[in-house]
């Protein structure tokens, strides 16, 4: 089920990358806000290697450009606006991105655009890791094949695949069927998509 090599934090995509500081703090303060009720749940965090999983992300206005968490920040306890990136453009087929900041995008950037080019009404995406979770939901919930890698463009196809099927309009979860606990969620805002995670975190506490 592990594909060779599926370690979080690897960047899969090609990307030309601007280093500059963000300029959009109406979708930072989005991100900063919830980014650390995520962490406190380690539901982002780092694994014992230091990798980081998990991440996080809001679209800027009605645009297809979003801020996403940057590539191997997740670990760090607190964060600021220069550990977060700007994707300006994607070209999935292509396994391509343009993106700005500080630092570059996560590598699971690729997943979250495919989810905002399947329906404009999607304002927020997060991306956990969780043993408990994953385990408890994989294909009771929309779970993605198993042979699709996280970070490249058939995990993707895979979002706009269960998307489409009509059942994530209304569940707004994906498990990532063949990257052991990963987790998505998706909303019309931040709260929407990581009230979903962790209202499913908290049920699995009881």
């Amino acid at each position: 089920m592990q594909h060779p090599g599926d370690r979080e934090g690897v960047i899969k995509y090609t990307a030309d990358h601007v280093r500059r500081p963000l300029d959009e703090p109406a979708g930072l303060i989005e991100l900063l806000r919830w980014r650390p009720r995520l962490y406190e749940r380690r539901l982002i965090g780092a694994d014992q290697d230091g990798l980081g999983y998990g991440n996080l992300s809001v679209r800027l206005r009605a645009s297809p450009r979003f801020l996403i968490s940057g590539t191997q920040t997740s670990g760090l306890a607190a964060v600021h606006a220069g550990h977060f990136a700007e994707v300006t453009a994607v070209d999935l087929a292509r396994n391509y991105l343009k993106c700005a900041g500080e630092v570059q995008a996560s590598s699971e950037a690729m997943t979250h655009a495919a989810l905002y080019q399947a329906d404009p009404a999607i304002r927020a995406v997060v991306h956990v890791h969780s043993r408990r979770l994953w385990e408890r939901h994989r294909g009771t919930l929309p779970t993605t094949r198993e042979e699709a890698a996280y970070g490249t463009p058939e995990m993707g196809y895979e979002m706009i695949r269960l998307y489409r099927r009509g059942a994530l309009a209304k569940q707004g979860v994906i498990v990532m069927g063949g990257h052991p606990e990963g987790m998505i969620a998706f909303g019309r805002s931040m709260a929407e998509a990581a009230g979903l995670i962790l209202e499913l975190d908290a049920a699995a506490s009881v």
